[in-house]
């Protein structure tokens, strides 16, 4: 009877309240994504008819049960013989918002029916003509060869500039980090604005996009994770459009091939090699750089003692606390059910977990280990071979998400056995944990954005991180620059990049001391000190780097080197290992080694000079405001 579980169904509208029930099935029924959820918009002009059936439905349930319809949110009510003019009323000013595209009949007449579908018909027609409206005007100021000059010279100038960035309220963190991004921007001087949903019962719309480009007029727009193309002719071409990737999104790795990044284009943020290859995107147009994370809000300064309740042995600050089996059966659910790609995802289930236990074990890259796994699937769902287009959307959206699922929530229930046989806290912050079937007991639930979070961290012994992603994550900046130490759970890639980055550094101006057999270039450990230290760390974790003395790049990295992937860096100093310091401190791979951690870090003579070395470095990686000022330095020098 409801729209389609699209994440983003329309609003919808009740025509009658003589059956109160079906507002109840509404409310419980409606769609949406994370907070998301569609208005419901109640039509009722007889107020006799809806006073009688509230009161069955109080008889018939309770009347706490009947208030909480009265009061549910996102419920816009019509009354009583003005409802027509005031749902007419509320249609003019929502004209902008997705609007509602069914009726659905809640015992109100034939005539009200129609009545409303009239009213939506007039709205509908109304919003088409602002729409021409404003694509009018875009396409005179696309046309107005002396406002695109204008245009560029403040460009070129790079100071004060009018900034425009859209993201959505129905994200995680990036909702936060948007607004961090908004003030450093305007810290640096520029006018920046935030576009997001007006509330959690709005969508955004490309009514939206024009009016508020058309309001502000800005210099520049970014766009988190999403590209120009994917939200419309809404920006007019000469103006720069800036794609903050921050997810591994599906439209990255797969969809319409159509979709491509045009000359005034530009990702920063989490690069990937599709960026390059599917969107044709330049590099000279990227700007590779962590989750930035606001030094003003995350900051060493005392905490207050309305916060001592969050003190604890260990934290970990997550949302992902869906347990696997559940994960997999979500996407499942998602995916059709018994479509090939559901199929395929279902194959993950027990296909990602056998590949990461072997790839722990036999030090192998993950990512790298599950490709192979991610054909297996897709070959079970479609019966043939894939494209890698069709393996790599796969593995971004599905079998590292799995992958991650296992990896962290096995670190959590190392931590939950060693504080409940040592006596210590463990704090699991974040939606879900409350329900999941192990470590519900150290559920703490969501903190907010802001202090409780920097005060989460001071107050904590450890901050746990741990994903299969690596260790690019905000999480550790926020720990570190709060006064708190963040530890890791290593893969063999966190001390395989100590190797990799040296011998990029290496290979453009030393002497090799030999060659393979295929005519790889060795090199000798101990006459370059790079290598010398990522063969101290291979030892400190117990393994030894190279051969012989000797070490050199895998055929793979060889290839990557004459043509390295879009937002891969070459340089030692960009290793992401470097920021923690020494990852084999800092860093476990079994529970044994994290009990040794955390007793360490109980002390606070060891924890404070480890959290603030790891703060130093962290700041040169992930301040917001170096990233805003180099944002801007990117455009600037494309406009030149």
């Amino acid at each position: 009877m409801w729209p389609a579980n699209d994440g983003f169904a329309q609003p919808i509208v009740l025509a009658g309240l003589s059956c109160p029930e079906l507002l109840d099935r509404a409310l419980r029924e409606r769609t949406g994504t994370l907070q998301y959820r569609p208005r419901v918009l109640v039509v009722e002009p007889d107020a006799p008819a809806a006073l009688a059936g509230l009161a069955r439905h109080a008889a018939a349930q309770d009347l706490d049960a009947t208030r909480s319809l009265l009061d549910a949110p996102g419920v816009e009510w019509f009354m009583g013989p003005m409802a027509m003019q005031q749902l007419d009323a509320w249609l003019r000013d929502h004209v902008d918002d997705a609007l509602p595209q069914k009726i659905h009949e809640a015992g109100g007449t034939p005539e009200l029916a129609q009545a409303i579908a009239h009213l939506l018909g007039e709205t509908h027609a109304r919003q088409q003509a602002t729409m021409r409206e404003r694509t009018a005007t875009l396409r005179q100021w696309a046309n107005d060869r002396p406002r695109r000059e204008a245009l560029r010279a403040r460009l070129r100038q790079g100071t004060g500039l009018r900034v425009l960035v859209i993201t959505s309220r129905f994200s995680t963190y990036m909702k936060h980090a948007a607004a961090d991004f908004v003030h450093a921007l305007g810290t640096l001087g520029h006018d920046a604005r935030l576009l997001l949903e007006a509330d959690d019962h709005t969508r955004q719309t490309q009514a939206h996009y024009l009016k508020a480009v058309l309001g502000f007029d800005p210099d520049a727009v970014v766009l988190v994770n999403y590209l120009r193309p994917q939200i419309g002719p809404v920006i007019p071409p000469h103006v720069p459009v800036v794609t903050w990737a921050q997810d591994a999104m599906g439209h990255f790795f797969a969809g319409e091939a159509s979709v491509r990044a045009g000359p005034n284009d530009f990702i920063v943020g989490m690069l990937y090699p599709e960026h390059r290859t599917r969107l044709g995107m330049d590099d000279s147009r990227t700007l590779a750089w962590p989750n930035a994370v606001s030094p003003a809000k995350f900051h060493r300064g005392p905490v207050g003692s309305e916060h001592n309740h969050l003190r604890c042995a260990v934290a970990l600050m997550t949302r992902h606390s869906e347990p696997p089996a559940a994960y997999v059966a979500r996407q499942v659910e998602q995916s059709g059910r018994t479509t090939p790609q559901a199929r395929a995802v279902a194959a993950l289930e027990t296909l990602v977990p056998r590949a990461l236990e072997r790839a722990l074990r036999e030090d192998q890259w993950i990512a790298r280990a599950l490709r192979p796994v991610c054909e297996e699937a897709l070959h079970h769902g479609f019966g043939r071979s894939c494209t890698p287009a069709m393996v790599e959307s796969l593995l971004h959206q599905a079998a590292l998400p799995l992958a991650d699922l296992h990896h962290r929530q096995q670190a959590a229930l190392w931590a939950a056995r060693i504080c409940e046989r040592r006596g210590w806290r463990l704090h699991l912050y974040g939606l879900g944990w409350v329900d999941h079937p192990e470590l519900a007991a150290h559920a703490r639930g969501e903190l907010a954005h802001g202090e409780p979070l920097r005060a989460a961290y001071q107050l904590a012994g450890v901050t746990i991180h741990a994903s299969v992603r690596g260790l690019l994550h905000q999480r550790l900046a926020e720990a570190a620059m709060s006064g708190g130490l963040p530890i890791v759970r290593r893969t063999f890639e966190d001390i395989d990049r100590a190797r990799w980055f040296a011998l990029n550094a290496i290979v453009p101006q030393a002497t090799p001391h030999s060659q393979t057999q295929d005519g790889r270039s060795r090199f000798a450990i101990a006459d370059h000190p790079g290598l010398l230290h990522a063969a101290a760390l291979w030892g400190r974790t117990g393994r030894r780097l190279g051969v012989d003395g000797l070490v050199c790049h895998s055929p793979e990295e060889t290839r990557w080197l004459d043509n390295p992937p879009l937002g891969k860096p070459r340089q030692p100093h960009e290793d992401p290992a470097r920021l923690m310091v020494d990852v084999a401190t800092v860093g476990f791979e079994s529970e044994e080694q994290l009990e040794s951690i955390i007793e360490q870090a109980r002390d606070p003579n060891w924890r404070e000079p480890w959290s603030r070395a790891i703060d130093v470095r962290v700041r040169e990686r992930f301040a917001m405001d170096s990233f805003a000022r180099e944002t801007i330095e990117l455009i600037r020098r494309h406009f030149l």
